[in-house]
């Protein structure tokens, strides 16, 4: 990864237009341990990590279809492998549901290889906004606490839950 020193009235905002990225999010979940829990107060001076995409990637399974990624594309380059992801724990109705008073680990998992992307602690009053990497082999799982977000069930793995009702 590349590093970048902030300079003096820079916001994540304008770093991410500088390195193309189309969110100051992920720069800012990139970076968090270093400008900490409010994205608002960057300090002149933070060593940021950059993401640097490899502009390549792919290209070769696109030459494999004798095609040209450059056209098959449009002139377009897709380098941006992560979506926004959020949801806030409540009922159909908008309620907070009652037997979730006491913190939970949250997991996001790849279901298929078993690797963890991201664990927490999670309670009723929390949201959740992420940004994660873009995979339908990606579940976010609330331990004891299986669920469905636009049709995809997304659950724990400590949860007894029968991987074909996927």
């Amino acid at each position: 990864m590349k590093k970048y020193t902030v300079k003096p009235n820079e916001d994540l905002g304008s770093i991410a237009k500088k390195f193309w990225l189309p969110s100051w999010k992920y720069l800012y979940e990139l970076n968090k341990d270093v400008i900490g829990d409010n994205p608002d107060l960057l300090k002149e001076g933070t060593k940021l990590q950059i993401p640097q995409w490899d502009s390549t990637s792919g290209d070769e399974k696109i030459k494999e279809k004798n095609a040209e990624p450059f056209e098959y594309c449009n002139g377009l380059r897709y380098a941006y492998p992560w979506v926004p992801f959020s949801f806030s724990i409540a009922d159909e109705k908008g309620d907070k549901i009652p037997d979730f008073d006491k913190e939970r680990e949250l997991l996001v998992w790849n279901y298929k290889t078993k690797q963890t992307i991201l664990k927490d602690k999670i309670k009723v009053s929390d949201s959740f906004e992420k940004l994660l990497p873009m995979s339908d082999d990606i579940i976010v799982g609330i331990d004891g606490f299986p669920m469905e977000r636009n049709g995809k069930r997304h659950f724990h793995p400590n949860d007894d839950f029968n991987e074909g009702q996927r």
